[in-house]
């Protein structure tokens, strides 16, 4: 493994300079691969992060996205390709020396200090004046609502107010970029709100780049300006947090984006009179004619959101018959899972349910009722590969 090699020159704007933060800085990933043993958490990453970008990185467990920070903070090193800070590369640069703050979603604060005591640890490491640290401390933790926690203790902090010390720490030392690893995970809704709150101030007061890692959905389409989806390694999307819920480019982004996600099935494709359906258990639906044109008499995928389903008494026409199996109550809405004869998921499994999100019409556990399903809010998808064929308009 190469020798990490300090450079300096990459800190004017951290070491002094009278901005709140450090410069803003476009980070770049080049063809970044890592592999540990015979798993591939990387291959060939390619990630431009605009200057004073909110960018966020997700997918689910083990699909990469916290090697990606970790590489992007020095803490680990890749097997092939480059990081860059301003077009400058910085593979081997020190974590220390690239001004870059990360903030974790573990406890990452020294146990005998007080809060105020982690806070300044950065800027004790640089040795700036015991007056100079003591302003900054107490300026970031008022920025941050924190003010009062400066006495307490690691032991003494409640799981949010770990986090909000935490990003004291790391924004007090003025960085180029934020790196922020599920720091929203695990702590209690209201804070949780509040510190969402507080980096999305943070970064339209201050316009820091910053880089979010998380595995929730909802955080990333409420912070980011633009996402990615990791897979296995594989980059499958980048773009802004709607154009990836109503526009994804395969079933595995379709599958992630959206609470509820999107049902994905498996259907048939037949001809009945020139015209062309969807087979969805016993339910013929309307198809699109051009795309459907190559899976006629086969099968495609097609994707359904829950709040484009509609629920309707069983007696009416021109419904698929479905049963409800469970209720969960959300205020103005409802999530209502069904079971329904003959559907399959997107990868064959067959006895799947659908999932919607209903509002005004309230079914009870056991109903039976109708879903009607309008061709024009389909999704439809290449079954070998998952890739989009067609997205509603």
């Amino acid at each position: 493994m190469p020798l990490a090699i300090p450079v300096r020159g990459l800190l004017a704007s951290f070491e002094e300079g009278n901005t709140r933060c450090g410069a803003m800085t476009r980070l770049t990933f080049e063809h970044v691969s890592k592999s540990f043993g015979d798993v591939d958490a990387l291959v060939g990453l390619n990630l431009d992060i605009q200057s004073g970008e909110f960018f966020a990185v997700v997918g689910s467990s083990g699909c990469g996205k916290s090697t990606a920070m970790r590489i992007a903070g020095g803490l680990e090193t890749p097997d092939f390709g480059d990081i860059k800070a301003e077009g400058r590369v910085i593979t081997r640069v020190l974590p220390r020396d690239r001004g870059f703050g990360l903030v974790t979603q573990q406890n990452a604060l020294v146990t005998n200090r007080t809060a105020a005591g982690n806070i300044s640890l950065p800027l004790e490491i640089r040795m700036l004046h015991h007056n100079d640290i003591s302003k900054r401390v107490t300026a970031e933790a008022d920025q941050l609502g924190v003010g009062y926690l400066l006495d307490r203790r690691r032991n003494e902090l409640s799981g949010g107010e770990t986090q909000a010390v935490q990003l004291a720490r790391a924004l007090v030392a003025r960085p180029r970029v934020l790196l922020l690893d599920e720091p929203l995970a695990r702590i209690d809704t209201d804070l949780r709100l509040r510190l969402r709150n507080d980096v999305l101030r943070i970064q339209n007061e201050y316009g820091l780049t910053i880089l979010l890692i998380t595995a929730d959905q909802e955080d990333a389409m409420v912070l980011a300006d633009r996402v990615a989806v990791l897979d296995h390694g594989h980059l499958q999307q980048v773009g802004p947090p709607m154009d990836l819920y109503h526009q994804p480019v395969n079933t595995v982004v379709a599958g992630f984006f959206g609470e509820p996600p999107m049902n994905l099935l498996t259907v048939g494709v037949v001809d009945d009179g020139g015209l062309r359906y969807y087979m969805v258990g016993g339910y013929l639906v309307p198809a699109h004619h051009r795309p459907a044109e190559r899976f006629a008499g086969g099968a495609a995928i097609i994707g359904l959101r829950p709040e484009d389903l509609r629920l309707v008494s069983a007696d009416i026409d021109r419904s698929l018959p479905a049963v409800v199996d469970r209720i969960e109550n959300r205020g103005s809405r409802a999530v209502v899972h069904l079971s329904a004869d003959g559907l399959a998921s997107a990868d064959g499994e067959r006895g799947i349910g659908l999932v919607a999100s209903c509002r005004g019409f309230g079914p009870r556990l056991g109903d039976r009722v109708g879903v009607v399903i309008d061709p024009a809010r389909l999704h439809l998808f290449d079954t070998f590969t998952g890739a989009a064929l067609l997205h509603p308009i």
